[in-house]
This record gives structure tokens, C-alpha cells and sequence, in this order.
């Protein structure tokens, strides 16, 4: 008896450790960026209070990944305050060619740009305060894809470059495509914008989606045009130059023409996007809720979608220039947008329910608490066609959807107290 209590003794004693060695807390920049040097999957970088300043940029290097199972955390409060001290260059957050990071909760002040994600998937960029920037605030760029960036709070952009000043860019312009892609498209792909606020001096775009791009979601925003200047044509809320995004259940106040607006920069894009479920107080009487672009000297684009179900207040042009349609299978965004002061949606973000694998090939599965037993499902496309319904029946319910196309599909489930959405990608 007494040697099986020292052995119980040992493991317990291996396990604290184990559960110590994945927590590195740091309280200067130097063992900040050597915690970020020697970072490995399944370590939380926790950041004392305090401001944490480093010439350049906080730099993640290439191949620092997590796994889709253990990601890496760098996490610390809003008074953890992350800067490179230089609005004209250098970064707060460099993220270079890392999968699977997480940001949480902390401050990135007075910098060239704030957290910028280069060649890295997966990653996490959540509950953030993004503020006194030069150029833009949030920079998703070369390749990165299957990112989430919620609950940021974004003000004070393009203190340096009144004309680049973005608080949410989403790729590289075509004029950029020889620097960072080798001129190729800058494909960003299949990324998730949801629950960000915007302050009154983001002078450019709240969120800008280049051409190259496709597949995103961004819902549950509340933008603000207070700070817009009309420099490089920042003049709206979002200006949607990718395709396939679904952009729904956002709020916008004031802007200085339009609340939504989508162009033709190269040939074939701007196009199949959907606006649904809007809310837009434009308060310009030479404006649109939502502009959709169907030609130019770089061709059409004719498959962009405005639902009826938009709302748009104090726009002289009316909700849009195009036919609003009647948009099948989408839930209205009422009871979610007036629930929580701080708009804690579980889209993708409290990891209450998700779906693994997503992306996936012929079956993916539902994973969720007890409380969504006995609850409806069904799945549709970006446009609401519908495909298949079910109930969720336990904690782990199997999606077949082998007989679907390769593309993006919305999985809706009727939540225990509201309508839920998670964006599917089949491969």
C-alpha cells in the first residue's frame, strides 16, 4: 500500500509539473520574445500587467506552430500593452509563417500596423484592443486562411498613412500581389470577422476584403463611420472586392456615403457575394445601405446577392442599386444582437459547439453540450438553399454530406436560446 501511494504520489507530482511547464508567464519584453522564440504546442504565454516594448516587432518565427489539438496562447489583460514605440514601421505582432496561434485579450498601442499574420492558418485573434496605429489595425496577409478574428475592439488607424488606415484588411491589393505573392493572388481564404467594434477614428474602411480572397464570413460586427475621411476612396463600412462572403447580422452607424459597397479590381472578382440580415443607419442623403458594383472596365459582376431582409435608415438612394431578393433559409439576427451588451456570440468563439473536421472531405461531426440534444439542424449554402436537416441526438453528432459539392455551407442549429451558424467547408 505504502509503494502504491508513492507511486500515486509521483504521477500527480509529473502532471503539476507537465501543467506547469505548458504556463510561461512573462513581465518584460526580452523574456516576452524569448517565450515567443521557444514557443511549442499546447503552451499559454501569459503577459503580466505592464507595457512590453520592443524596436521592430514582437516576431513570431516561421515554423513556431501548435496543432489543431494543443495551439499556442499568447494571452494577458488590457493593461498588458504590447507596442514597437514607431507609428511609421515595425509591427506589434508579427506573426511569420505560424499555425494555429491564439491572441487573447491584450493591448497593441502605438505601432506601424498592430498584429499582422503572414502565411499563417488557423489562427485566433480575439478580444483585443487595437489602438493609436499607422497604417492599418488587424493585417490577415500572404495566404493566411481558416482565421478567426473576433470581440477586437479597433480605433485610431492610419496615424501615419491617413489613406491606408483600415481597422480589419484581408489580403494584398493586385498592386501588392508581386511583393508578397510573387504576383499571384493573395488568397486568404475562408476566414471569420464576427463581433469586432470599431472606435470614431478609423479612417479608412472598418474592415477592407481584397481581390484574391474568398469565402469569408463576417457577421455581428458594429461598425462605425465616424472617422472615415474619404482618402483612397474610404467611404464605407466594408468595401468587398473577394468572393463568396457572407455578410450578415452587422450594425452600422454613420458613414460618409455607403454603409456596405462591393468593386471589380481584377477581372471575375467582386462577385457571389450575400448580404443578408443587415442593419445600416447611413445618415447620407447621396447614399446606398449597400452598393453592389455589376460593371467595369475589368467586367462584370452579377451574382452578388441583397436580401430583402436588410434594413437600411437614413440612405437617399434607398437600401441598394440592385434587386433586393427574398433570401430563403435565413434566421432573423434580432434576439442576437439585443441579448448581450458585449455581443458574446458562440459563433466560433466559446467553443461551446463546433465542427471537426472543418474542412472536410465526405463527413464531419457536430460537436456540442447537453443542452443542444433533441435541438433541429439543418444545412444550407451561402445563399440558403437547403440540403439536409436532422437533430442532434448526443454530444457528437455525425454530419454526412458526402453527396455535396466541394464549396461553403452554413450549418444552422436551433440553439437551446437562439439561432446558431457555423460556416462548413467541404474540400
Amino acid at each position: 500500500m505504502k509503494k502504491l501511494r508513492i507511486c500515486l504520489w509521483l504521477i500527480l507530482l509529473l502532471l503539476v509539473c507537465e501543467v506547469e511547464a505548458q504556463i510561461v508567464n512573462v513581465s518584460t519584453a526580452t523574456q516576452l520574445q524569448n517565450a515567443l522564440n521557444a514557443a511549442t504546442p499546447g503552451q499559454t504565454i501569459v503577459m503580466a500587467d505592464g507595457t512590453y516594448l520592443k524596436a521592430g516587432s514582437f516576431i513570431i518565427p516561421p515554423g513556431s506552430d501548435g496543432t489543431s489539438a494543443n495551439p499556442i496562447t499568447l494571452k494577458g489583460s488590457p493593461n498588458a500593452i504590447v507596442t514597437c514605440g514607431n507609428l511609421a514601421a515595425g509591427y506589434g505582432i508579427s506573426l511569420r509563417g505560424s499555425d494555429y496561434w491564439i491572441f487573447d485579450g491584450f493591448t497593441i498601442y502605438n505601432s506601424s500596423k498592430g498584429i499582422v499574420a503572414d502565411s499563417s492558418h488557423h489562427t485566433i485573434i480575439k478580444n483585443l484592443k487595437v489602438n493609436k496605429i499607422g497604417f492599418e489595425g488587424i493585417h490577415l496577409r500572404c495566404y493566411s486562411s481558416y482565421c478567426l478574428v473576433a470581440n477586437n475592439f479597433v480605433d485610431s488607424t492610419g496615424l501615419s498613412s491617413p489613406g491606408t488606415a483600415e481597422g480589419i484588411y484581408v489580403g494584398s491589393a493586385v498592386s501588392n500581389w508581386p511583393t508578397y505573392t510573387n504576383g499571384n493572388p493573395d488568397t486568404c481564404n475562408y476566414n471569420t470577422f464576427t463581433s469586432n467594434t470599431f472606435g470614431d477614428h478609423v479612417l479608412s474602411e472598418n474592415i477592407d476584403i481584397k481581390e484574391g480572397t474568398k469565402g469569408g464570413l463576417v457577421n455581428f460586427n458594429t461598425f462605425n463611420g465616424a472617422g472615415l475621411n474619404n482618402v483612397n476612396s474610404g467611404d464605407s463600412w466594408i468595401d468587398v472586392k473577394g468572393n463568396d462572403y457572407l455578410i450578415e447580422c452587422n450594425t452600422g452607424m454613420n458613414t460618409i456615403l455607403d454603409g456596405f459597397q462591393t468593386h471589380i479590381v481584377v477581372a471575375g472578382w467582386g462577385d457571389n457575394n450575400k448580404f443578408s440580415n443587415n442593419m445600416l443607419t447611413v445618415n447620407q442623403a447621396s447614399g446606398r445601405g449597400i452598393l453592389v458594383t455589376t460593371s467595369s472596365s475589368n467586367g462584370p459582376a452579377l451574382n452578388n446577392v441583397v436580401c430583402s431582409n436588410n434594413s437600411s435608415v437614413g440612405a437617399g438612394l434607398g437600401l441598394t442599386n440592385i434587386s433586393a431578393a427574398v433570401c430563403s433559409g435565413m434566421g432573423s439576427c434580432a434576439l442576437l444582437l439585443e441579448e448581450s451588451e458585449e455581443k458574446k456570440v458562440k459563433y466560433n468563439c466559446d467553443f461551446n459547439s463546433y465542427v471537426a473536421p472543418n474542412p472536410f472531405v465526405e463527413e464531419t461531426y457536430f460537436f456540442s453540450t447537453k443542452e443542444y440534444r433533441g435541438t433541429q439542424f439543418f444545412v444550407t449554402d451561402i445563399v440558403g438553399k437547403f440540403f439536409l436537416s436532422g437533430l442532434i441526438t448526443n454530444e457528437k453528432t455525425k454530419l454526412s454530406l458526402e453527396f455535396l459539392s466541394s464549396g461553403i455551407y452554413i450549418l444552422n442549429i436551433n440553439g437551446p436560446d437562439k439561432m446558431e451558424k457555423i460556416k462548413i467547408i467541404k474540400n
